[in-house]
Order: C-alpha cells, then structure tokens, then sequence
C-alpha cells in the first residue's frame, strides 16, 4: 500500500502555499507594522530568498536525517511560527512569519517522493495527481480571505496555513509510511 492518498491530500494543503500566504503578506507588514508597501516588498522577496536557503539547507541536512523526519520537524518547526505570528502581531509575528518559507522550502519535493513511493505501475498518473494538487492554492487563499472578513483580523487567516502545517506534520511522521500488504 502506497503512501499516495495521505500524499495527495498533503499537497494540496501545501502546494499552493508560497502563493496563497505570501499573497497577505504584504498587507500582513503593512497591518501590524504600519510600514509602507515598498517595505513590504522587501520583506516578500527575502521570503523567496529564505525559500532557496532552505532549500538547500534541506538537501544537505538530507544526507544525515531521513527526509520524512526533517519533513515532520520542518512543518512542525512552522506550526510553532505561524502560531507566534497569529497570537502576536507585530513585528515578532512579522518575522515569524517570514521564517516560514525557509522551512517550508522541502516540503513539496518531498511530499511528492514520499507519495510515489510503492506506485508501481501507477506512478505516472500519481506524479500527475500530485502536480495537479496546486488547485489547493484556488481554495486556501480565499478561506485565508474569508477567515480575515470574519474576524476582522489578517492574523487569524494564517490559522489556514497552520492547519495545513498540522497536516504536513502529521503526513511526514505517520501518514508517508508505506505499508505492505500481501
């Protein structure tokens, strides 16, 4: 049994997330550190920075740590951020926030080895699935909007991504272990 519906399911939590949270992070800046868009700005490209240091943190740190464990520790590691960047505003939440995406950054590629493991002959059309899971971006950012209309607050939308995270975490250290069955 592959680890593939588990996989499935994570990426779309994930997939569309460098889109959907950076989407508000410029009014995130602008809203709890009343700083101007351009300032914003700055803080949305080092967010792409962070995201290639991570990245090749993460392929390094790969050779010693099994990936679905540095997966779980990542995502677990951006569960704590988020919540920081929820509860506390301002300049703390802000940079919280940012750190995200240097942890975030090994998540995808690594969902996608973790489900295609055990396919089989079905791998092609699972590697498919799983690229096709970007659609979760079309679905969380507008909950991340809706969540902030209805509570009047950009922070309580990044209880989206921390929910995601939730699952990542959970993905990485139970639901990625393929199972066999005879």
């Amino acid at each position: 049994m592959s680890a593939f519906p588990s996989g499935g399911r994570c990426a779309i939590h994930v997939r569309g997330r460098p889109g959907w949270d950076r989407s508000y992070l410029i009014q995130y800046v602008q809203d709890y550190t009343h700083r101007p868009e351009k300032i914003a700005g700055y803080f949305l490209t080092g967010t792409l920075a962070a995201f290639g240091a991570g990245r090749f943190a993460s392929s390094y740190l790969m050779k010693f740590i099994p990936p679905n464990k540095l997966m779980g520790i990542y995502s677990f590691i951006n569960v704590t951020l988020v919540a920081i960047g929820v509860f506390f505003h301002g300049w703390t939440g802000l940079w919280t926030i940012f750190l995200t995406s240097f942890f975030m950054s090994l998540m995808f590629p690594t969902i996608f080895a973790l489900g295609l493991k055990g396919l089989g002959e079905n791998t092609k059309i699972g590697g498919s699935l799983l690229v096709m899971a970007i659609v979760g971006g079309a679905v969380f950012a507008p909950a991340m909007g809706l969540i902030s209309e209805i509570f009047q607050s950009l922070a309580a939308a990044y209880l989206v991504p921390l929910t995601a995270y939730l699952f990542v975490t959970y993905y990485a250290l139970l639901g990625s272990q393929v199972h066999v069955t005879e």
